[in-house]
């Protein structure tokens, strides 16, 4: 033992910088070994040790710089993820009123917006609208909606919460899924199975499944996915044969 701490002492004074690396060294391994090793063997290994430690340094390095970068990404927020993270500890539909202006229904025949006929709404693209087709190369099945003036001064539900709250247009069944763009999606599919209703773009779901009837809140406006700003992508599909056929929402709009 003696011997030990006088190569120990001969080594700190001859190489103190060595000496520093060998310790740290044998206490790291000392803490992962099943029993305590001598420093003279741990000696024998200091190479590979240390490539060993820097090597574990540098994956705990990227797996700090990977965290950072998924909750302080500016694209990740933009693009609705971040929302739909904390959407999971912060989702509670019943935390908005339900519409009863709405009438029971497997006909859809109020916009989403609420209202009577088009009076809150605004359409920024239309069903099959050329312009759309000529700048995204695919046919527009539903339409894009935006309040309309008259609803930020007159919907009461935008008053009580200073949110763009979309209801569902029919009784029926809810089906929610993030589409191929990134954008919150929720379909609700009539009772009698004759209709279902889509909805994209929402910036928080407030339903994700279960029945729900006509007038029920079921999202909050927003811009997830392939979205050039905040609406609300809106459409009607009616049943047939096996398939479903996009209609015209502003039909089912009175």
């Amino acid at each position: 033992m003696a011997l030990e701490y006088a190569n120990a002492f001969k080594k700190l004074k001859e190489d103190p910088f060595g000496f520093v690396v060998d310790a740290i060294i044998t206490v790291i391994v000392n803490i992962f070994a099943p029993f305590p090793l001598p420093s003279a063997v741990v000696a024998q290994f200091k190479v590979p040790l240390i490539g060993f430690v820097a090597s574990l340094a540098i994956l705990f390095f990227f797996m700090i710089m990977m965290v950072g970068t998924l909750f302080m990404s500016p694209l990740i927020v933009s693009s609705g993820y971040w929302s739909q993270f904390t959407d999971l500890f912060d989702n509670n539909s019943g935390e908005f009123e339900t519409d009863s202006a709405f009438r029971s229904t497997q006909v859809p025949k109020v916009s989403p917006f609420g209202g009577s006929g088009m009076e809150y709404v605004a359409v920024t693209a239309y069903f099959l609208d050329p312009s759309y087709y000529l700048r995204f190369g695919r046919n527009h099945t539903g339409i894009d909606l935006v309040p309309s003036g008259s609803y930020y001064q007159n919907s009461q539900v935008y008053k009580d919460t200073g949110k763009v709250i979309i209801f569902a247009t029919v009784n029926g069944s809810v089906s929610y899924y993030i589409d191929q763009y990134g954008g919150n999606t929720i379909e609700i599919t009539s009772d009698n199975g004759s209709i279902k209703v889509l909805y994209i773009h929402f910036s928080r779901v407030l339903v994700e499944s279960g029945k729900v009837t006509a007038g029920t809140p079921i999202g909050i406006m927003g811009d997830t996915g392939n979205a050039t700003g905040e609406h609300v992508h809106y459409e009607v599909r009616t049943k047939n044969g096996n398939n479903w056929r996009a209609v015209n929402p502003l039909n089912h709009i009175e």
